[in-house]
């Protein structure tokens, strides 16, 4: 179904599974973790799913363990775990810096705002060179409440000196979707993660994409450029 034209002046990307290819790791992290605490670790299929809730959450599925005391030992050690290792092992999807810059050649703000910590989210930008296409870079330690509230989409829509009709939210998970719905932003489902299509609620996001590389050709190609935005000329044509 068709839908109305939209302005948009910044996107604000989730990190993980939706432009880093991090599933593998953060299971293979989790399950390190869970072994070294005497847990039996779980099959990728199951922890994969987690993917994009607060490491609190991810270790309670995992582990099954109701003591939050020692849930907050055992998120500690992975914390410790993923500075070693995250930042060696961190890819990025297939053509994501070429994505970044044909959006920022187009005046476009770009952002992240993703539950893993803001050290992380930079060492493995940084080792790249992806850095410098963002605007703003919000993790798990700055925001004023975990997603889906709202909040840290709004606390990054405030430092850009936007609204929330300024921007697309774009991420791989339901926690995703939900953060857009309850900021009242629009939302681009990119069918990259664990969530496949027909797990969004369909009439919800504007956009349905499979890589970085079909987004930016949306918003470089279809989307029409104005003095104060980007008007998408058909938002369906990401829908197959």
């Amino acid at each position: 179904m068709q839908k109305p034209e939209k302005k948009y002046k910044a996107l604000v990307f989730d990190y993980d599974m939706t432009i880093a290819d991090t599933g593998p790791i953060i299971v293979s992290l989790l399950n390190q973790t869970a072994k070294h605490f005497g847990y039996p670790e779980q099959p990728y299929k199951q922890v994969v799913t987690m993917i994009g809730h607060t490491q609190t959450d991810m270790l309670r599925f995992l582990t099954k363990e109701t003591d939050m005391e020692k849930i907050l030992i055992i998120r500690e050690y992975y914390r410790a775990l993923c500075r070693q290792e995250m930042c060696k092992r961190t890819t990025f999807f297939p053509g994501l810096e070429e994505s970044l810059k044909r959006m920022k050649e187009q005046g476009l703000k770009l952002g992240i705002l993703s539950l893993k910590l803001r050290d992380l989210i930079l060492a493995s930008l940084d080792k790249y060179n992806l850095t410098q296409y963002f605007d703003m870079v919000f993790g798990a330690d700055e925001m004023p409440a975990p997603k889906p509230d709202p909040r840290g989409l709004f606390s990054i829509l405030e430092k850009m000196g936007l609204t929330v009709q300024d921007v697309l939210y774009v991420g791989d998970s339901l926690v995703d979707q939900e953060t857009a719905r309850n900021a009242g932003a629009d939302f681009c489902a990119m069918l990259s993660g664990a969530t496949c299509r027909e797990q969004f609620d369909e009439d919800f996001p504007e956009l349905f994409c499979s890589s970085p590389c079909e987004l930016a050709d949306i918003i470089c190609t279809s989307y029409t450029l104005k003095s104060n935005g980007f008007i998408c000329a058909n938002s369906t044509i990401c829908q197959k």
